[in-house]
This record gives C-alpha cells, structure tokens and sequence, in this order.
C-alpha cells in the first residue's frame, strides 16, 4: 500500500511538473506570482501568523518592541491596499508616509474593527491576485500612471512587504509567550 501511494505521488508530482513546463511562459510568471501572493512558500502566510491569537494579545506592544501585532496587521492592510489602488487607478492618490500607514493607536477600538481589518487583508489580496491572473493584464508592461511600476513589480512588493510584517508579527508573539 505505501509503494503504491509513494508512486502514485511521484506520478502526480511528474504529471504537475510536466504541466507547469508546458504553460507559456506568462501562465508560469502568473502561477508563481499566485502562490507567492498565497504564502506559506518560504515562510508561514498571515493567516498562520494570526491564527490562535486572542484578541486581548493584539493590542499589546511588548516592552522593547515598536509595534504591536494590531498595528502590524494595520499597516499591513493599508500598505496592501495602497500598493493595489496604485495598481488599478489611474487616478491614484498616494497616501502620506509615514503618517497614513500606521494606525493611530496600538489597539483596534473593538472586535470588530480587528475582524474587518483580517477581512480586508484577505479581500485585497484575492483582488490582487485576480489583477495578476487576468491575462488582459501585461504584468510587465509599466503602469501608465506610473514612473516605470510594472503589475509584476507592484505583486512582489506586496509578497515582500507582507513577509517583513509577518515575520514582526511571529516575533510580537514570541515575546508575549503566544506563538
């Protein structure tokens, strides 16, 4: 039985490599760009990096560190919307650095001001990940309304952000005793 699983695995790893080897190169670019928007590749995504939090310890900024996780998934959310308004609006309004990109306060107001600042995370990276897989797109084709951005630029901007700012958030936890 285990031989048979163990082949049948390799099968499938042959017959889904086979298949990203005979996508254009485009379908490739947009896979990857797909499952780096989607995280859990070299590092554990936000949704990990959140997941058994309480919402008592989201507020709290540990003695010696300058953010708490409630403003790190902020500024996640704001730096990811920013990033995907500029990626769609021609009419972008860029935000004013630093001020617009932190919340105000260490703590969310209430439940709820968390729980739509994880849905917003989610939402807007579905959209970003629709920008990208939207082959109307040309992921290297410089924004129009910008200074040599490209759609592909602005996906890995997202991924690299995020990961910096999840790895914050892990370490937040760590202090706290709640990783």
């Amino acid at each position: 039985m285990i031989e048979k699983k163990l082949c049948t695995s390799r099968a499938f790893v042959f017959y889904a490599s086979l298949n990203f080897v005979l996508m254009n190169p485009s379908q490739r670019i947009r896979q990857l760009l797909v499952e780096q928007l989607s995280g859990g590749q070299a590092h554990i995504g936000f949704k990990e990096s959140i997941d058994g939090l309480l919402f008592e310890e989201v507020g709290v900024r540990p003695q010696g560190l300058r953010h708490s996780i409630w403003e790190l998934a902020e500024h996640i959310r704001i730096a990811q919307h920013d990033i995907l308004d500029f990626s769609r609006n021609s009419d972008y309004k860029p935000l004013s650095w630093p001020d617009d990109y932190w919340p105000k306060n260490p703590a969310p107001a209430d439940h709820k001001e968390w729980e739509n600042t994880l849905d917003s995370i989610e939402q807007d990276r579905e959209q970003m990940v629709a920008l990208v897989n939207n082959p109307a797109n040309d992921l290297l084709k410089p924004l129009e309304h910008g200074d040599g951005q490209t759609l592909f630029r602005e996906a890995m901007l997202i991924v690299d952000h995020n990961a910096y700012h999840i790895g914050q958030i892990v370490q937040v936890r760590r202090v706290l005793g709640c990783w």
